[in-house]
């Protein structure tokens, strides 16, 4: 077989996902013909699909070599790179794949890639600029639309970004996520009453789904946090006990309907019921399946013990009958006027459709994932759960597993609280535990002087061995709104907190 011929069965075998094979065709086309470019953009595809992206830039650059005139190549280069994290040669890539021209399929990836890169990298003013580009080549596009209505929410863009939402809303009325960016939108502009519109209008033209009973219960939240009126926490539940009732929900919606529901009731104070949420979201699908209430059944509420239904409905007829007077129900009906035909009998019947049961909705077959920072959202909630109850020992059990995660605040936390746990327990080792992280927390700020985190549980510490010129001193690493929290919990342990 010939180049040609190898370059061509490449491509077909790229087309049906042979990637393996494509590459193989592809390096027996540049073993016959070493300066062909298409040889070499058949094994950079095959490499980019096997996600061997660094020998997919080796083939894109040897494209380039050989045909160096060719904007396209450039293009497949960039995009490689891109893909990489290379993001300087990337742009430098695209910038020559510009210069040259590309067809109009890959100048719109390119303009749409460069706005990605402009964005992780915070020029959002270059990102809107290639968005833009991108959307004039493609036309209307609801992925850039998206794209360009996050920008203008982080420039704090609250009219260019709500005139985003309603061109997705135009385009899509039928789907949430135009109502969603501008509910999100007008919350960040404080805009609460308005906000609240737009979920009503969600509802009425797009539907309940997840994302709206979330955005619900976030403005909740949110109007908790303007009048601190305690009905709100309530009112969220209310919203979470919805949600699993009336859609079909995934796990992972039934996991974060839980938690979400723990950090309510923490806020609340009720460290029974957090405990009971968390354990819920640790075993979903039997939660669930089983009908876990996310809310608190109040027994007189929901009871009738006292009441006997026999005794309402006769107690209701006879009230009936009184208003009625001398004349029954049937007389009443007698004395409707009829029509002019005579005919009293002027409404249609219309029978009733065969309803079939539906079986109810269970989570059978669907496995339980969890990230590391829900694993992390977890352990910390029963952390401030088992704090509530002052159950230490506990505490203790789930600031350990915090101290394994990932995330380096999480860690910060676990730390703290341990030793903090210790001391409410009066163990002996409490003091040289606090001696332990406080050495922790200070070689942290070596290593990073602004890791202001490290600074404050550094704080923190000193105030609970009573060590409170220290802890002043290190308050002026602080910002205000960070410095003046601390400096008064100084103030009140100086007036007679207990120390270690």
């Amino acid at each position: 077989m010939g180049a040609k011929d190898l370059i061509a069965d490449s491509r077909l075998a790229f087309l049906n996902q042979e990637n393996e094979t494509a590459l193989n065709l592809a390096r027996r086309a540049i073993a016959l013909e070493p300066r062909n470019p298409d040889a070499y953009k058949c094994a950079g595809n095959a490499c980019m699909s096997l996600a061997r992206y660094d020998e997919a830039i080796k083939n894109y650059s040897q494209a380039v070599k050989c045909d160096g005139a060719n904007g396209n190549r450039y293009y497949d280069l960039g995009f490689a790179q891109a893909t990489a994290d290379q993001t300087v040669n990337a742009m430098n890539s695209f910038a020559r794949a510009e210069e040259l021209g590309c067809v109009p399929e890959n100048l719109v990836q390119l303009y749409n890639v460069l706005g990605i890169i402009c964005f992780d990298i915070g020029r959002y003013d270059d990102a809107l600029v290639n968005l833009s580009k991108a959307e004039q080549l493609l036309g209307v596009d609801l992925d850039i639309m998206q794209r360009k209505a996050v920008i203008y929410g982080i420039k704090n863009d609250i009219r260019n970004g709500l005139h985003t939402a309603n061109q997705i809303k135009m385009i899509a009325p039928s789907e949430y996520k135009g109502y969603q960016i501008a509910f999100k939108l007008l919350i960040q502009a404080k805009r609460l009453e308005t906000a609240e519109k737009e979920l009503q209008m969600a509802e009425k033209y797009a539907g309940p789904s997840a994302d709206y009973y979330m955005d619900r219960i976030t403005l909740e939240l949110e109007k908790y946090r303007q009048d601190s009126d305690r009905a709100h926490f309530t009112a969220a539940l209310t919203i979470i006990d919805k949600s699993l009732k009336t859609l079909k929900p995934q796990v992972k919606d039934v996991i974060d309907s839980y938690i979400n529901a723990a950090e309510i009731h923490l806020q609340m104070e009720n460290a029974d019921r957090t405990i009971a949420c968390l354990n819920a979201a640790r075993n979903p699908a039997d939660a669930y399946n089983n009908g876990f209430e996310v809310m608190e059944i109040r027994p007189e509420i929901h009871e009738l013990s006292d009441y006997d239904v026999e005794d309402m409905i006769a107690e209701d007829r006879m009230r009936i009958e009184e208003e009625l007077g001398e004349y029954g129900l049937e007389e009443l009906v007698q004395g409707v006027e009829p029509d002019e035909d005579g005919n009293r009998e002027y409404f249609t019947e219309i029978p009733d459709d065969p309803q079939e049961e539906e079986a109810a909705y269970r989570l059978d077959g669907q496995e339980a994932q969890y990230t590391p920072g829900l694993i992390d959202q977890i352990n910390r909630l029963y952390v401030g759960a088992f704090t509530l109850k002052k159950d230490f020992e506990k505490v203790i059990e789930y600031a350990r597993k915090l101290q394994t995660s990932e995330s380096l605040q999480h860690r910060y936390m676990g730390k703290y609280t341990e030793a903090n746990a210790m001391k409410e327990l009066g163990m002996p080792d409490a003091a040289s535990k606090y001696g332990e992280i406080i050495k922790f927390f200070r070689n942290a700020m070596i290593k990073d002087p602004t890791d202001m985190m490290a600074v404050s549980y550094r704080i923190q510490a000193c105030i609970d061995l009573g060590r409170y010129d220290e802890a002043e001193q290190m308050c002026s690493l602080l910002n205000k709104d960070v410095r003046q929290p601390l400096l008064q919990k100084i103030r009140e342990a100086k007036g007679g907190g207990d120390v270690l």
